[in-house]
């Protein structure tokens, strides 16, 4: 029998459901979304990144990171520069106020993060990040 409390999908998706809302909140009072921190988090890792890379590494198809970098840059959060090697691109970088806003960010990410694995100890949360990429990569074949 099906019992949908013990389905690993639904796990994940109520656990996932959980943790974006209590992120969401504390978003709000940044005026950003958590489409567009995943971005602003992208892009503090690599910056000066082109859309299309962009796009990749958020798993965002690149007409939705378009509209996503456009409201970033109308907010001041992101600004882009034309490749000077390819004229046809523009790579992406943090204004100050993206990197201020990213820096108070982190730590309610970070805080969130260590919640999700309070009562575990380092074994196990590598065994449980191994076991959550081997079912990404599962599903992705």
């Amino acid at each position: 029998m099906y019992d949908l409390k013990d389905a690993i999908s639904f796990i994940i998706s109520r656990t996932y459901s959980k943790m974006k809302n209590r992120f969401l909140k504390n978003l709000k009072r940044f005026g950003i979304t958590l489409e567009q921190w995943v971005l602003l988090a992208q892009l503090s890792e690599k910056e000066g990144i082109s859309l299309t890379d962009l796009s990749l590494v958020s798993l965002r198809d690149k007409p939705y990171t378009t509209r996503l970098i456009e409201r970033l840059e109308e907010n001041g959060l992101i600004f882009k520069e034309e490749d000077k090697f390819d004229k046809r691109s523009s790579l992406i970088y943090l204004t100050n106020k993206g990197e201020e806003i990213k820096k108070e960010i982190l730590p309610i990410a970070n805080e969130i993060n260590e919640r999700l694995v309070n009562d575990m100890n380092e074994g196990e949360v590598k065994k449980l990040k191994d076991l959550l990429h081997k079912m990404y990569d599962n599903i992705q074949s």
